[in-house]
């Protein structure tokens, strides 16, 4: 451990002297005086009455600070030089990085992404627009055969919802009603009487809703053997209804009198006395059975177009006009996406450029200002020479007790030379020139190449629309 901290502390020490040996490259007057004790070497040499009269070189002190200003100047070169060759190195990458501004590339780019698109949706979409062209074709020949000039009316979504929800509050609503009457001749009470309404009221409503769906509205029908069906089945729904309503009431009746089998009771006497309902609450079950079944029965009707079989076929062909439209405007969107990434490429590409000629024109201005820089220090030497030089020998001179100043004081030491050549900036100028004229060219050209894509988009749109092949597409749109 003592070896390792005693090597740790030689190279502290090596590292304190190389950092004491260098330079320090201030060209500041004060700080050179400083540095150099130059007041004070002055007064001592003046009191000594050095350097004489008669001496041509200059003392020791004055050599230091030349040779220091020498110094600094010769680092602020090399230093100089080195920031120049930098400055060449990064104009150099950045022109071999720079990017081609091709006005077809995007283009082509788009060409490609769309033909893509269209070639993988290409056989469903033909395949979903044949299938809506097919409904519309037996949709029109539907209402061509039953002379049919009006759309489809019937219940759609939240409609049909409440049509369905409509029959079941009617079944609700007269097993509620019909069960106290029940409860009276019933053992179990309220209870059962609301199992028997509910029962009693589900045959008549459902039943009546079933024949109002199905075969009553064949009446609405144009071809008169069909019309006639019509009219049977809504007699054999009314005839149902009714029939249904009196026996409930004759149900009710055997019931009421404690019958040990009310339901062959209540038939027997629907057979043989069917309006022999022997009181007022047997009529009133009578009428509220009558009631809520026709209510059933037009529920029934209206649960769909009135004309039997329309709002079937127009269903059909709806649901297939709209697959074809949502697959049409999947892939649409799609084509519209790569359109809308292409026009902002287009943009970003101009900016790109234009953030590219900013940073070209920052770095000619770079390298200049290192030139100048430079031009400003080799200004800053001479005039550092000059004044702490003059700051020694104006201070020797006040303490010289013979009055005698050397005739040398009257003159500077040449520095050893340090140039830089100036940089040639006219290659860096034209090409900053040329990248402007391309940029230029290319936002002139901004519109056209957007006409070109928007062209492009248009013609597969074209492509893939079924509308002009598809009559009910062509109709809705003209909508």
């Amino acid at each position: 451990m003592a070896f390792l901290a005693n090597l740790i502390n030689k190279f502290k020490r090596m590292a304190g002297w190389f950092t004491s040996q260098k330079p320090d490259s201030t060209l500041e007057v004060t700080a050179i005086t400083k540095r150099f004790k130059l007041l004070e070497e002055a007064r001592k040499l003046g009191e000594l009455g050095l350097p004489s009269f008669h001496s041509k070189v200059i003392t020791a002190t004055e050599q230091e600070v030349v040779r220091y200003i020498e110094g600094v100047r010769e680092q602020i070169q090399i230093q100089t030089l080195a920031d120049l060759d930098r400055m060449d190195r990064v104009i150099h990458e950045s022109q071999v990085h720079e990017f081609d501004l091709k006005p077809d590339i995007l283009s082509a780019d788009f060409e490609r992404k769309a033909l893509i698109i269209f070639n993988e949706q290409n056989a469903w979409l033909e395949k979903l627009g044949a299938i809506a062209n097919r409904r519309y074709k037996e949709l029109e020949r539907f209402r061509t055969q039953n002379q049919l000039e009006r759309d489809a009316i019937y219940p759609d979504g939240t409609g049909l919802f409440f049509r369905y929800a409509l029959l079941v509050l009617l079944v609700t609503f007269e097993g509620v009603f019909n069960a106290a009457f029940f409860a009276e001749g019933l053992s179990t009470g309220l209870l059962g009487g609301f199992l028997y309404a509910v029962t009693l009221a589900s045959v008549n409503v459902f039943t009546a809703f079933v024949l109002g769906k199905t075969a009553v509205r064949w009446v609405f029908h144009i071809k008169p053997a069909l019309k006639f069906a019509g009219f049977l089945a809504l007699s054999l729904a009314i005839g149902f209804i009714g029939c249904m309503a009196l026996a409930i009431g004759h149900l009710r009746s055997a019931i009421l009198v404690e019958s040990a089998n009310p339901t062959q009771d209540a038939w027997l006497a629907l057979v043989n006395n069917p309006l022999g309902l022997n009181d007022l609450v047997a009529w009133v079950l009578f009428l509220v059975t009558i009631g809520f079944g026709l209510a059933s029965l037009i529920d029934g009707l209206f649960v769909d177009d009135l004309y039997p079989g329309y709002g079937a076929v127009t269903r059909r062909e709806k649901q297939a006009t709209e697959e074809f439209e949502e697959e049409f405007e999947d892939v649409r969107s799609s084509l519209e996406d790569v359109k809308q990434e292409n026009i902002d490429a287009l943009d970003d590409e101009i900016q790109r450029a234009k953030q590219f000629a900013s940073r070209f024109r920052q770095q000619i201005e770079d390298k200049k200002a290192i030139f100048q820089s430079w031009m400003q220090k080799l200004n800053e030497s001479e005039v550092a020479l000059y004044a702490t030089l003059r700051i020694f020998r104006t201070e020797n001179s006040r303490h010289r007790k013979d009055a005698l100043r050397p005739a040398y004081f009257d003159t500077l030491p040449a520095l050893r030379a340090a140039t830089v050549e100036k940089p040639d900036m006219s290659e860096y100028e034209q090409m900053y020139a040329h990248l402007q004229e391309r940029i230029k060219l290319l936002e002139d050209s901004l519109p056209t190449r957007r006409e070109k894509i928007y062209s492009l988009f248009d013609r597969h749109v074209n492509q893939l629309n079924f509308i002009q092949r598809t009559p009910a597409l062509h109709k809705r749109d003209a909508d």
